[in-house]
């Protein structure tokens, strides 16, 4: 009976680090980067300006030339809606 405790003992704990390990990438993949878009008035084009998160969080923005700041959206189709937010 001995035996059976000190052999089970290490490979719970080695189960229970891998469950770990996956849990942890998958919470890491949810927070991914993705490439942040504004749409450009005068192209009528969503151009790709920055790296933001779908995260909740503080809005991604671009600051161009003339210092306009502007809010970035994930690119759908030839539109970008969905605002985003900083990594």
């Amino acid at each position: 009976m001995k035996k059976s405790k000190s052999f089970f003992l290490p490979v719970v704990v080695v189960l229970v680090g891998i469950g770990a390990a996956f849990a942890s990438h998958g919470a890491k993949a949810s927070q991914a980067s993705e490439t942040g878009y504004y749409f450009d008035s005068s192209s009528e084009q969503c151009i790709a300006k920055a790296m933001c998160s779908s995260t909740p969080g503080n809005t991604c923005t671009w600051t161009d030339a003339s210092n306009v700041t502007h809010n970035l959206s994930r690119l759908s189709g030839t539109d970008c809606p969905v605002q985003l937010s900083k990594p």
